[in-house]
């Protein structure tokens, strides 16, 4: 059982054993995601078990019009995301008035000028970002969502979405300095 679309068709039909393979082949990527939006390992644990739940009662939807490791990655992201903005509005906001533009922009070249950080220091400071700021920084920089979709998917205005992503960078770049 090698191939993607056999270990599918074995999970779809119970067999314990494909779905031990599937889950030991996508786990560490998967944790990778729920890593990226929580702050905690324990609430990061919390979304992989659910969205392995999810993805096994939905694989037989799934096509293969994509790969099965994008399909599950926007299936954790989503997840993720979800789980993130239950109780979104407990954030107060303040929206940069987009007529004056952005106080502070970088690029994601700028970011990667840091250097001498390993992926786990990086990801650690992004962990430690305020969470209203963490989901639209990894959202836009990693996941590639467009303001855009960042703005329809939060319920948020594209300016606060820009906003949110200059004020993560901000304390990103901060934090990193800090810790230095």
């Amino acid at each position: 059982m090698s191939s993607d679309e056999e270990l599918v068709k074995q999970c779809i039909n119970n067999n314990r054993e494909a779905q031990k393979m599937l889950f030991e082949k996508y786990a560490s990527k998967m944790m990778g995601i729920c890593l990226r939006y929580t702050s905690s390992q324990e609430d990061a644990k919390d979304i992989l078990q659910d969205g392995f739940v999810k993805v096994f009662t939905q694989l037989e939807k799934f096509e293969f019009k994509s790969t099965l490791q994008t399909w599950m990655s926007r299936v954790f992201t989503n997840l993720a995301i979800n789980k993130a903005t239950r109780g979104v509005a407990k954030y107060s906001h303040v929206d940069i008035d987009e007529q004056v533009g952005l106080a502070y922009e970088d690029t994601d070249e700028d970011l990667g000028k840091w250097g001498g950080l390993t992926p786990a220091q990086v990801m650690k400071h992004v962990r430690e970002l305020p969470e209203i700021y963490r989901l639209v920084l990894n959202m836009y920089a990693v996941d590639g969502y467009s303001h855009q979709q960042i703005a329809e998917k939060l319920d948020i205005s594209i300016g606060s979405s820009k906003s949110r992503l200059s004020r993560a960078r901000v304390i990103l770049k901060e934090n990193i300095k800090n810790a230095k």
